[in-house]
């Protein structure tokens, strides 16, 4: 029992030391609305949340505790075959007096207004959209002379960020590159934002869905793949390194200010006993020329810089096309 409760203490604090939490998804104060299920009732209950019960078919989880300091309901929904959060719904009220209701609606639109930006007003809601999702609060006549105040957040990107950290916007399926640099001519994609790659096996992925470390395997032993992300989850740098063939190569990472990938800089190194060596580096820089209506980049002048021991380094220019096609 001292050994279960100091594992959750542990995973609790190493999830406090990933600051603010995920930019690319709702937050319902401070809980971030995505991943599986068991991982968002931890993360609930963490934030003063009480768990009392779920629906039959174990689609729904039912919560009570404090809404921006009132008390209020919340119900957790699941994606049926994947078990990742789909939606979360807030019930605060019954209210009896229509001062009290207008009084806290104000009240609970400031406070989203304060952390999520400006809410538009349509019909008889306010709502907050983005590409990660929506939040719509409205208020409910019950029909008994009272009203509900209801406040419903939509999970609407996707939960794995395999895709997002590779500079691609919407629900991607898949990505096909004419004159492919440093990646697979051809990409797919699960709804659930996952990369279909069968060579990456093991994978860890964080509690906010960005791959961590996976493994390849080689003819000569297996190579390990570590990511690594800024502040503001991009990622940054991208670790190969296969001990047993004495190899390991290094991908860094910058963006532009639009969050696209500028430059790729990456660098193969060889061990010889103690020593390692470059032998071999890669510079590419990006410049996105046109894009379709997701935001993904259809055509890309690479201005590429290659070098490779006992050899000149040369320079090229090369176009790049793409085409998409994305999830309903």
């Amino acid at each position: 029992m001292k050994r279960a409760l100091f594992i959750v203490c542990l995973w609790l604090t190493t999830m406090g030391m990933l600051a603010q939490g995920d930019p690319r998804a709702l937050a319902l104060q401070k809980v971030m609305l995505e991943g599986p299920i068991d991982s968002m009732r931890v993360m609930l209950t963490a934030d003063g949340w009480t768990e009392w019960g779920g629906s039959d078919d174990g689609e729904d989880y039912y919560f009570r505790g404090t809404y921006y300091g009132i008390r209020a309901k919340l119900m957790v929904s699941v994606e049926p075959k994947t078990r990742l959060v789909s939606s979360a719904y807030v019930t605060i009220g019954p209210y009896s007096t229509a001062k009290m209701l207008e009084r806290n609606s104000q009240y609970f639109l400031y406070k989203l207004k304060q952390e999520h930006g400006d809410l538009l007003q349509r019909d008889d809601a306010w709502v907050y959209m983005d590409e990660f999702g929506s939040i719509k609060l409205s208020v409910v006549d019950n029909g008994n002379g009272s009203s509900d105040i209801r406040i419903l957040y939509y999970v609407g990107g996707p939960y794995y960020k395999d895709a997002l950290t590779m500079g691609l916007h919407g629900p991607v399926q898949e990505v096909v590159t004419e004159n492919a640099i440093s990646e697979e001519q051809f990409l797919h994609f699960s709804e659930s934002g996952q990369i279909d790659n069968p060579d990456l096996t093991n994978r860890q992925y964080d509690r906010y869905g960005y791959l961590r470390r996976a493994e390849m395997a080689e003819k000569e032993g297996k190579t390990v793949v570590e990511y690594e992300y800024d502040d503001q989850y991009r990622l940054v740098h991208r670790t190969l390194i296969n001990e047993q063939a004495g190899v390991s190569y290094t991908h860094e990472y910058t963006y532009n200010d639009q969050g696209e990938i500028l430059s790729q800089h990456q660098k193969v190194f060889e061990q010889q006993g103690n020593n390692r060596e470059c032998v071999m580096t890669i510079n590419i820089r990006n410049n996105y020329l046109t894009r379709d209506d997701e935001g993904n980049w259809t055509s890309n002048s690479v201005l590429l810089t290659y070098w490779e021991k006992g050899r000149q380094s040369q320079q090229s220019t090369v176009l790049q096309k793409r085409t998409y096609a994305y999830w309903e």
